[in-house]
């Protein structure tokens, strides 16, 4: 965790004119001073900035600890949800902001320990749908979830819900368990046909990551998008170490997976050039400067990269 006059002096350095600048730093200052009830004023969080490709308003995410073993989980806004896949929840959320929008978070990131998908969970993932989107029709996520769990060669595990209240989403990330590939039953289901566009866009950002899938040392999770309108047909894949910057024997493990990571986001132009050169050494310049995660997601009209990293 850095404090804001560190966050200051490395935006000044100029060794990160793209993942963090002064801009940057303005941002996150207006988050903290138009919540003092909440943020002290120097920074005294962990912070994750996400950048996307093709541009996208920056986001500013804030860690909170949340209690565990109980069945629900309260929201930066003060709303309690209550669901039964709550009682797996790891103990802290990242708040994120929208750059220009500080009044009220844009999305919050709830984090699980490993929790199967079965008929019991998916159940518990379409209440929680139907209450964050509004949407009662949740057929096909089930149909989904379902096919998911039917295919017996490939496991998921609930790893990570994204909500938006604001956005009336929510964003399901599976983390893979097994080391196969995604079946081609996946891409049938959100894009019906070989030849449709999006068939071909899950289909490529799925033989894009699978050196990285088939690696134990790398982490990968599948992201599935509901809102308001139903189920989006896309199919993103979050990619990040399996193991931790500070863990003891697993520090070298660590930074060759980051490299795996960016050298395959350089080689497949999933990110600007700018970008690539930094995140590559954006861990040396601090001791709690961290990569988080790269999200490719294919959707119909082309590919989208969010960047996520921090302190």
């Amino acid at each position: 965790m850095v404090d804001l006059d560190s966050l200051t002096k490395f935006s000044e350095s100029g060794q990160y004119p793209d993942l963090l600048n002064s801009s940057d730093v303005e941002r996150v200052k207006e988050i903290l001073e138009a919540h003092p009830d909440i943020f002290s004023p120097r920074l005294d969080r962990e912070l994750g900035i996400i950048k996307t490709s093709p541009t996208k308003p920056n986001r500013y995410g804030f860690k909170f600890d949340v209690p565990t073993g109980i069945d629900e989980v309260q929201l930066f806004d003060g709303t309690i949800l209550q669901n039964a896949i709550f009682k797996y929840l790891c103990s802290d959320k990242a708040v994120y902001f929208e750059e220009g929008s500080t009044d009220t978070p844009i999305e919050e990131y709830l984090f699980f320990e490993p929790v199967p998908l079965f008929s019991a969970t998916i159940e518990a993932l379409c209440q929680l749908t139907t209450e964050i989107t509004g949407n009662s029709d949740t057929s096909k996520l089930t149909e989904l979830l379902n096919l998911l769990e039917d295919v017996v060669s490939n496991n998921y595990e609930i790893a990570t819900l994204i909500l938006s209240k604001v956005n009336k989403t929510i964003r399901i990330g599976l983390h893979k368990s097994s080391d196969t590939v995604v079946s081609t039953e996946v891409f049938k289901f959100l894009g019906t046909r070989s030849n449709t566009k999006i068939y071909q866009s899950c289909q490529s950002v799925s033989m894009v990551t699978e050196e990285i899938l088939l690696n134990y040392d790398n982490r990968v999770e599948l992201f599935f998008e509901f809102n308001s309108t139903g189920l989006v047909k896309e199919l993103a894949y979050g990619l990040y170490p399996r193991y931790n910057k500070q863990e003891e024997n697993f520090n070298m493990t660590h930074t060759a997976s980051v490299s795996t990571v960016v050298t395959k986001s350089k080689t497949h132009s999933w990110l600007p050039d700018k970008w690539i050169d930094e995140i590559s050494t954006w861990e040396n310049h601090h001791p709690d400067a961290v990569y988080g995660v790269t999200i490719l997601t294919g959707k119909l009209d082309g590919n989208q990269t969010e960047l996520m990293y921090g302190y």
